[in-house]
């Protein structure tokens, strides 16, 4: 991709290309979320375990902010929970979370999780440093979960 490009998809298809380019983070990736496991809500769940297993396999680490206080068993991929995923609660109240949001590499990427929802690619090392710089400034408000068996998670 060029330096400072802006990518549009749409729908079902966009929202997996979104996805499978996050699978070229250098890393890590971080995401404000919308719907704990959307990629269950988006995708078939052997897509959906595709995608996990291949942040498994990249040894991609995920740090995730969301506004859900409890989620229930979602994934079956080994490893996934203890070895990818580092998730944090943030009250709606200090910040609704409504737009899901990946930042990685120079990329910041924004969509809805729904069937006819948007998506964009934004290119940017600035606004991706930008971003970085946001989410670790909540991260460090934000409240950790315990976190069970299968990645099934509660704050209290």
């Amino acid at each position: 991709m060029q330096k400072n490009q802006i990518v549009s998809y749409s729908g079902i298809e966009g929202l997996l290309k979104v996805t499978q380019n996050s699978l070229s983070a250098e890393g890590e990736l971080l995401i404000f979320e919308t719907s704990y496991a959307s990629l269950n809500d988006m995708f078939t769940k052997d897509q959906a375990e595709e995608i996990r297993n291949e942040f498994v396999n990249k040894k991609i680490k995920i740090r995730e902010l969301t506004n859900h206080a409890y989620h229930e068993t979602y994934t079956h991929v080994r490893d996934f929970h203890e070895k990818v995923m580092n998730i944090r609660y943030i009250n709606p109240n200090r910040l609704q979370i409504k737009v899901e949001t990946l930042i990685y590499n120079n990329v910041v990427a924004l969509y809805e999780p729904k069937k006819d929802g948007f998506c964009l690619e934004i290119y940017s090392k600035e606004l991706a440093d930008q971003q970085r710089q946001l989410f670790e400034f909540i991260w460090k408000q934000a409240d950790r979960p315990i976190i069970g068996k299968g990645g099934r998670t509660s704050i209290f």
